[in-house]
């Protein structure tokens, strides 16, 4: 008998418990909807009309001509160049050109590209996400960093068993300069190019 009714006043207990979490659950309902009905209200009123949305939007860039682009491509004392040749390209209302020559001094050889990304980010490709993380890799035959340049964000990479190396500038967040070598021995001659590039005139 004692069992039984400690049984049922197990029971009981357990009822309550639960009718009361029923009761609590039924009455924070409505001030769960409630808050979620206020919630987009408030984030209508603080949320910016489109003229304010359209006075952020970045400012549009017109990309040069790639004919001016190509009076920027360097000289350098002791070097070939030749095959000078540039290109535009449209994106919707996007643009974007560049211009690039060939330089050769004996075996060397030297590759250099002037872009105008009009600030384009993804006309750069893995630019300035490599520069952004302050990206670093090394091995017995290859190394590639990412430096700073004049005070400008750069890339820097160079193989050592094929002897190619590759210097990239992103000049005022907007030109990109790509100089390539072939059989040299090392990248001081791709620095010398970039020196050797009036960068004055891309102000």
């Amino acid at each position: 008998m004692k069992r039984f009714l400690t049984c049922l006043f197990v029971v009981l207990l357990v009822l309550t418990f639960s009718c009361k979490k029923a009761e609590e659950a039924k009455s924070a309902k409505p001030e769960k909807t409630v808050s979620k009905t206020e919630r987009p209200a408030e984030e209508a009123k603080s949320a910016p009309e489109p003229a304010e949305k359209a006075e952020k939007t970045a400012e549009k860039v017109t990309a040069l001509d790639f004919k001016v682009l190509e009076q920027l491509l360097p000289e350098k004392s002791g070097w070939t160049k030749s095959n000078v040749r540039g290109q535009q390209f449209s994106y919707g209302e996007g643009q974007t050109s560049m211009a690039e020559a060939d330089y050769s001094s004996g075996e060397s050889r030297v590759h250099v590209i002037i872009m105008d990304t009009a600030r384009i980010a993804w006309t750069m490709g893995q630019f300035q996400q490599m520069v952004q993380m302050g990206f670093s890799a090394k091995d017995d035959r290859h190394y590639v960093k990412t430096t700073k340049i004049n005070n400008q964000p750069a890339i820097e990479e160079y193989d050592y068993q094929d002897k190619d190396g590759q210097l990239q500038v992103l000049i005022k967040d907007r030109f990109l300069i790509t100089i390539r070598g072939n059989n040299i021995e090392n990248n001081n001659i791709l620095y010398d190019f970039f020196n050797a590039i009036d960068l004055k005139k891309f102000d």
